[in-house]
């Protein structure tokens, strides 16, 4: 039986496995359930409808904006400027790039502006910013890192995964997975990793775990949203 109890106990048997990998494997089933969601495969499939999709936007459209201050929290505690400016990037892509994509669709889609800004968020999506939010602004620098780890790692794990298929036909689909797999995004993935191996790895037992805790609430989270969705 997998020893997760602990992250020493983990690296007696996984010597060549991270603090990260130790997160994702203590998450197990939740962080599973998250990136094999049925959902995710119809959106690569091109097989999702169009309400649910659109449902899924405007529930992820206000996700960004607790995101989008997340970032500003863990700007704030970033322990280098090179960090600072990692996640400058990030927000600066979200708040540019990212936000167009959602603009063009809802337009592409029939979607007034009123519509999807007065639009009140499920308490599946409060859930998700509320988590994000608190641990990024009430926690350390690390466990607001987790928790963004986990949220946009799962994205990368399902986007990948999709984009080895035939792209979609529908425009707005075949740009999400292909955003979601671009190199830039898996490169971001892996310098959050790294943040919060350097960190996680030099903490105490009790705050691993609580980081542990952090990590897989979040996979738990996105799985509920995905169902909420669907």
């Amino acid at each position: 039986m997998l020893n997760t109890a602990s992250y020493a106990n983990y690296k007696i048997t996984h010597t060549d496995e991270t603090f990260t990998d130790w997160l994702v494997k203590s998450a197990g089933p939740a962080w599973n359930r998250a990136i094999n969601h049925p959902f995710t495969s119809a959106v690569g499939n091109d097989t999702v409808s169009k309400d649910v999709f659109l449902r899924y936007l405007l529930e992820d459209y206000h996700y960004i904006q607790d995101l989008a201050s997340a970032l500003g929290f863990l700007i704030a505690k970033a322990p280098s400027m090179a960090s600072k400016a990692r996640l400058s990037e990030f927000a600066h892509q979200l708040t540019s790039n990212e936000l167009s994509y959602f603009q063009r669709t809802f337009k592409e889609l029939g979607v007034e502006p009123e519509t999807y800004e007065n639009a009140k968020p499920n308490t599946v999506t409060r859930a998700i910013g509320a988590t994000l939010l608190s641990t990024a602004g009430k926690g350390h620098y690390v466990d607001g890192m987790a928790t963004l780890l986990a949220s946009e790692w799962i994205y990368r794990e399902w986007g990948h995964r999709e984009a080895s298929k035939p792209r979609p036909e529908r425009f707005y689909l075949a740009e999400w997975v292909e955003f979601l797999a671009t190199d830039e995004f898996g490169d971001f993935i892996e310098w959050i990793k790294r943040e919060v191996n350097s960190i996680g790895e030099e903490e105490r037992v009790k705050r691993q775990s609580e980081i542990s805790e952090s990590f897989t609430h979040m996979c738990e989270l996105e799985a509920e949203f995905f169902d909420m969705v669907s």
